[in-house]
């Protein structure tokens, strides 16, 4: 099993919060803590997606603008609203996430968001399956122009060779 063989609807989050365009930051980041969830979906007044508005979002909204928590979303929320379709796989997802610097993608099928996948879930699925195993592990690793393989690195830092591994 690879990342490339495993599409965002087996790994997303199906619990999606959406707010009005016209809702204030204070009731997105209330939302968005109460949820357990790090975004909200912005919608305009014909219930259409058309941002996000992330934790990301909420810290830059209240560094730049003492009056943060009264501002409106559609003034603080990251566009164009970024997403994949449910097929989608975990290796393109994350590749558009590094691509864009982004952590959240919105998951669409037939039109319709239906989930939500951060860069967390990929990372914990990645975890929990297991699938940084052999060939993950012992690529090489590149530090300050030289290449050095793993073993290498870890003697580095006197993990091998005391019976650690």
């Amino acid at each position: 099993m690879s990342i490339a063989s495993i599409s965002v609807k087996d790994v997303m989050s199906k619990d999606i919060k959406k707010m009005s365009m016209n809702g204030s930051v204070k009731d997105a980041i209330i939302l968005m803590t109460s949820s357990w969830v790090s975004s909200v979906i912005v919608l305009n007044s014909n219930d259409e997606p058309i941002g996000i508005f992330t934790e990301k979002d909420a810290i830059r909204a209240v560094a730049w603008n003492e009056n943060a928590l009264d501002t409106k979303l559609y003034s603080v929320m990251s566009t164009p609203l970024v997403s994949v379709e449910d097929t989608t796989s975990l290796e393109t997802a994350l590749n558009i996430m590094v691509e864009r610097c982004i952590n959240h993608l919105p998951v669409i099928h037939n039109g319709k968001i239906v989930g939500m996948i951060t860069s967390r879930d990929i990372v914990r699925f990645i975890t929990k399956n297991r699938l940084l195993t052999p060939e993950v592990i012992t690529e090489s690793r590149v530090e300050i122009g030289k290449l050095h393989s793993i073993s290498e690195y870890m003697k580095d830092f006197e993990v091998i060779g005391r019976g650690n591994i």
